[in-house]
């Protein structure tokens, strides 16, 4: 049952309301960049190798550069790096955009600066993920971590949408100048939040010793295992379909720029059905069974849109891996947020982000490459098959699961 109390209490925290205010504008600005990259790398070469190129070069610094931000995001002062990550990133979009207008970018120059920016994001992603707790009291940890993946898709829903319009009619410089704009509002909020200074690690111990310890960690409680490499699966071979969408809309639908945002937004919105889901049921009594039973839902959903051709049963279907998916992740990271130490989060939560969006990495990388030779079909089919033997394993594990995180 929905429980509206929880938003209540989540929202009468000050500093939580004004990072969610400011924070949407900025992810809308991030998913029409995104949108707006894969379109133009799509137009560029036609290629599904490309596309799944570009998108690997977003996210593949995940698994190198965030278990380092995870180690500073326990060390250091969290707002700062953040401020510093948004800056840097804000600074690239003004770059790009310039490239673009002045008409000498090309697939190299584009995968370099989709490599750079997945560098940033690397950095951010461990400091953004260990802030959220400071910024709530101890029983909103739940709301406010699934409430945050709320906002996530709600950007990747409107976003999408607002790109798909810029660039039909004003090309994709505009649509990446207006995600450059977008940092503004988010920076201006950090000069309002108050949040403590984070010093529980020892600022002499070195980097390699602070990973160790996020791995020790996570490696010392076999649940919060099982759920690492469970959700690393179904990254690599679910998240990659949500990465490829250009090339399905121009592959197999023969779309264009309008038909892969209303694809993206219809994916937006069943993530934020799922993800608001998680928000208002509270808690996390019945999160493991939430997390196993969509993840199965999902793999069906990622087979039957593989096989599909006709736009309307594709749109059914990329709906419900945007709401399988999402309550699936989001209902694993809430109960991984809710369970660790708070003096250890940086660390622990940047080796989650290192495995699941390195792995996402891994996964569009390959489908992309195969998906050259023969088609988007078989690679999707493969990956669907390989995540349901994946979750038939940890299913068997439900039960431990169960007793840690929801007793």
């Amino acid at each position: 049952m929905a429980d509206l109390s929880a938003l209540r209490s989540l929202f009468s925290n000050r500093n939580f309301a004004i990072y969610v205010s400011a924070n949407i504008i900025s992810l809308i600005g991030f998913w029409m960049q995104r949108l707006a990259i894969s379109w133009l790398t799509w137009e560029l070469t036609g290629s599904e190798f490309w596309v799944g190129a570009v998108a690997f070069a977003e996210l593949a610094p995940l698994l190198i550069i965030s278990p380092i931000f995870g180690v500073w995001a326990d060390r250091f002062n969290r707002k700062l790096l953040t401020v510093i990550c948004q800056s840097a990133m804000m600074l690239q979009s003004f770059v790009l955009f310039m490239l673009i207008m002045l008409d000498v970018i090309n697939i190299e120059i584009l995968f370099i600066f989709a490599l750079f920016d997945g560098m940033l994001q690397a950095a951010h992603q461990p400091v953004r993920l260990s802030i959220i707790p400071n910024l709530v009291e101890r029983k909103d940890i739940v709301s406010a971590s699934s409430f945050t993946a709320v906002v996530f898709n709600v950007a990747r829903l409107v976003g999408p949408a607002l790109a798909g319009i810029i660039i039909s009619v004003y090309g994709s410089a505009i649509a990446v100048l207006c995600n450059a704009l977008t940092y503004i509002p988010i920076l201006c909020a950090w000069s309002f939040i108050k949040i403590p200074v984070n010093k529980s690690l020892n600022k002499s111990d070195s980097i390699i010793k602070g990973i160790k310890e996020g791995i020790s960690y996570v490696k010392n409680i076999p649940a919060l295992g099982n759920i690492f490499i469970l959700q690393t699966i179904l990254a690599c071979g679910i998240r990659p379909v949500t990465l490829m969408l250009a090339a399905f809309v121009g592959a197999v639908y023969k779309g264009g720029a309008d038909e892969l945002a209303f694809y993206t937004a219809m994916l937006g919105l069943g993530a934020v059905a799922g993800g608001m889901y998680v928000t208002l049921r509270g808690g996390t009594r019945g999160l493991v069974k939430s997390m196993l039973v969509n993840s199965f839902v999902a793999i069906i959903a990622l087979a039957i849109f593989a096989w599909a051709t006709q736009f309307l049963l594709g749109l059914l279907m990329i709906f419900i891996i945007g709401w399988s998916i999402t309550l699936s992740s989001v209902s694993s990271q809430t109960l991984v947020q809710n369970s660790i130490d708070d003096e250890i989060r940086g660390r622990v939560l940047s080796l989650w982000a290192a495995l699941t969006r390195g792995a996402t990495a891994i996964g569009v990388l390959l489908i992309g490459v195969f998906a050259d030779y023969f088609g988007l079909f078989w690679p999707n089919i493969i990956a669907a098959l390989i995540c349901l033997i994946g979750l038939a394993i940890f299913w068997r594990k439900s039960r431990q699961m169960q007793l840690f995180f929801e007793s």
